[in-house]
Order: structure tokens, then sequence, then C-alpha cells
């Protein structure tokens, strides 16, 4: 530590609400870690009640896609320079970057050239979709924490110099966590077209149309849709037309314990449902340019999480012109009949769930963050 410093001073970044919540865990953690420490940034709403200071709300500008990063970069770039001036005038003894990796490893970049140590909870999936850019993590961060073991494996291969932490797995430590509901309801299929707006208008029309077949085909199912803000919601409506889809705000976990079967965008969403054990199918749509990008840097072959975790496809994947309704509706026709099919893709879900480690994760972070900065202070 500084010096004229009784505790350290670190600046927290996290871009998107997934971001906000771990990171918010976080910085519990370190105050439980070290009292006092002095904690700010931008991030949401769960971080200020986590005692960081806010300079702005960051999670409200999250987008996905090169397609929507483009439409909103000259209010992003002035984000991220307001952020570079404050870490110029504060000096915090390091920065912690949650996740967002289109906004973070710049900043990550701009901080290490003003002398201005960087930790990275959360690794980039560049293992997924463009391995060469981590020859750059040794030059733009000192500390990079991963939550699944084989990303660790993954840079001990690549760059043995750089150091690398796993800490487990957040999403489902919180989830393991929550209450159970006792029972399924047969009639019920789960549209989770992501928390996004961006992701909602490209995969909820295949959902919808998909409802649509479903219903004429087996009259008597439900679907819902868990919207993740009321703004959301009134745009799935919209979306849904006259889709027999009821859309309600929040939710999720419940309705992912609640349905027989469901659709999934590719995301967080996959790893939550699979730790609840909803078969499902994974649907996801990118914008034009993002897949052709994709299509031309792609590592792997996989977009769900379940599925690259265990190395096969556990769970069906629909994505960009695979994602037609007629397909969709055969999958999840098959899975609501099927019973031994459903009973083995639970059963292939919850082996994947139970392989990564997920044991005081934010507090295993912290101590990390704790031990590096007094390593690379002493």
């Amino acid at each position: 530590m500084s010096v004229e410093r009784e505790t350290p001073t670190f600046m927290m970044i996290a871009g998107e609400a997934s971001g906000d919540t771990h990171a918010a865990r976080l910085a519990e953690a370190l105050r439980a870690q070290w009292p006092g420490v002095k904690l700010f940034g931008a991030g949401g709403p769960k971080m200020k009640a986590a005692g960081v200071e806010m300079l702005f709300d960051l999670t409200e500008h999250a987008v996905v896609g090169l397609t929507e990063v483009l439409a909103h970069y000259p209010k992003i770039r002035r984000l991220f320079w307001t952020l570079v001036g404050e870490a110029e005038q504060r000096r915090p003894d390091a920065v912690i970057l949650t996740d967002y990796p289109g906004f973070n490893l710049r900043f990550a970049k701009q901080m290490k050239a003003r002398g201005i140590p960087v930790f990275y909870f959360i690794s980039p999936q560049v293992w997924a979709w463009a391995p060469w850019r981590a020859r750059k993590f040794p030059k733009r961060m000192d500390l990079l924490m991963v939550i699944f073991r084989f990303e660790k494996e993954f840079y001990a291969q690549r760059l043995p110099a750089l150091h690398v932490e796993f800490v487990g797995n957040p999403v489902v430590e919180r989830l393991r966590q929550e209450p159970r509901v006792a029972q399924r309801e047969p009639d019920l299929v789960a549209l989770l077209p992501g928390s996004r707006r961006s992701e909602v208008e490209r995969v909820l029309p295949v959902m919808a149309a998909t409802a649509r077949l479903l219903a004429r085909e087996r009259p008597g199912l439900r679907f819902e849709m868990a919207a993740a803000t009321e703004s959301v919601a009134a745009l799935a409506r919209s979306l849904a037309g006259d889709a027999p889809v009821t859309v309600r705000v929040g939710g999720a976990h419940e309705l992912m314990q609640r349905a027989a079967a469901g659709m999934v965008a590719a995301g967080t969403a996959t790893l939550e449902s699979a730790c609840f054990g909803l078969p499902h199918v994974i649907v996801y749509r990118f914008s034009l340019l993002t897949w052709l990008v994709f299509q031309f840097v792609k590592n792997i072959n996989r977009v769900g999480i379940v599925n690259i975790v265990a190395g096969r496809e556990v769970v069906p994947e629909f994505v960009q012109d695979r994602a037609r309704p007629e397909a969709l509706a055969a999958a999840v026709g098959a899975l609501l009949s099927d019973a031994a099919q459903r009973e083995r893709m639970q059963r292939e879900l919850a082996e994947v769930v139970a392989s990564l480690e997920a044991d005081d994760v934010a507090g295993r972070a912290a101590r990390a963050v704790l031990a590096k900065l007094a390593a690379m202070k002493s």
C-alpha cells in the first residue's frame, strides 16, 4: 500500500447487470476482509448498495454485439474517458474490472499505461472467440481471476507468465442458495430470450412463432416469459403479438423451476437453467454483422456454456439460420412428450453443474486481490 494510506483504494467497474451482481459481492467481501477499504467506480445499483461510490450507472448503457456497440459508440466513448480521468485524478491502488470485455480490456490498457495495477474478475471469453487476443493480457492485467477451471488450464498452457487464480463460479454459488419450487407444471413452457432489449428483439420473435406452432399442435400448453424490467416486458408483449405468451417482470428463476421445458437464449441464463434442472433448448440470433465476424474468429463450435464445459452438446443449440420455429417446435415438443429424454438431459445438466466449484467465490476473489496487492507493494 502507498505509505500515506492506511487502507487501500480500489476503482471498480462493471458494465452489465450480472457484472454488477458479482462486483457487489466482491465489494462486500473486500469490506469484510479489510474494514475501511475505499471503493469507487461505475457499475449498477447493487454495487452502490454494497458501498461502492458510484460515479454513474454504467449498466444502463450495456449493449451486446458489434452493431449495437457501434450505434452507441459516442456515448460509451464519453463515459470511458470520464472514468480514465477519474482514475488519473484519484490514483487508486488498483482497478478491479469485472467481465464486460469490450469496455474493460480497453480500460485496462489505459490504466497500465498510467502505472495503475489492474485486477480482472471473470475472464473475457477469448478462449471461445479470439484466443490470440489473450496474448495482450500480461501487458494489460496483473491478476486474472477465472470462474471455470478449464480457463486456468487454457492460460497456463498459453501464457504461463500471466498470474491467474481460479476462484470458483459465482452464478452456481448464488443459485445453490436459492429456495426450490416443489413441482414442475407439465403444460408450461418457459421463454427466456435474454435480459437486454437488443437480445429480446432478435430472439423473442422466433420463440413466439414457435409458441404459436406448439399451441396449435398441443392445445392446453401455456407459455410464460420472465422479463428483466418493465420496459423489456412492454417490448416483449409488442413483439409477441398474438402469440399465447404471458409476459411477467422478474421471476426467471422460479419459472425455470416450474416449467416442464424451455427455450433459452445463449448466455448466463443457460447456466442458470442447468442449475435448476430445466430441460431446454438454446436459441440465439446475432445481428448479421456480429454473426459474420463471429464466424471468422470463433474458436469453438458451441455457444451454450453448459455444452462448452461438457465438451459436447448436452442441450440442443439453434443458432442464427438454424433458429427456425418448425425445428424449435419439434425439439421442445420432444422434451415435453419424451420423459426419458427429459430425465436424461436433467441428469446430464446436474453432472455439469456438479463439476463446477462454487464455494465462497467472492471471498476467494477478495483474498486474491489483497494478496496480489500486498505482494506488489512489498
